[in-house]
Parts: structure tokens; sequence; C-alpha cells
């Protein structure tokens, strides 16, 4: 009998360590590697978007723009 205390005992110690201390270290590593690697892709976003040339830009001329006109002699 008090060799199945005993046991139940060690168990529920091991039980609670893993539950209380080794479980959430690997949450917390995993949450912090995840979260990481957003990071470090938005930042190759940022860097891929900042290394692109700016789109050229035509001055697209307008039906009713008004033309200068020059009298010639």
């Amino acid at each position: 009998m008090l060799r199945l205390i005993l046991w139940i005992l060690v168990i529920s110690i091991i039980f609670r360590i893993v539950f209380y201390y080794i479980l959430p270290i690997f949450r917390i590593t995993s949450a912090t590697s995840s979260q990481l690697r957003r990071m470090q892709e938005k930042m190759r976003e940022m860097e891929q978007k900042m290394n692109e040339p700016p789109p050229a830009t035509r001055k697209v001329k307008k039906d009713g723009d008004y033309i200068d006109y020059e009298e010639l002699k």
C-alpha cells in the first residue's frame, strides 16, 4: 500500500513538473520563433519595396487642356 502511494506521489510530481515548467517553455519557444519568422518576413517585404524602382510617371494630355498659341509672322 505504501508503495502504491509512493508511485502516485512520484507520478503526480512528474506531471506537475511537465505541465507547469516544461510544457510552457516549449509553448513560449514556439511562439517566439513563429513571431520572429513573421517579423523577418515583414522586413524582407519592406526591403523589397524600398529597393523597387519608383514607377515611371507620365503626364497624360487630356483632350480639354489649353494649348498655347503662337502667332507666326
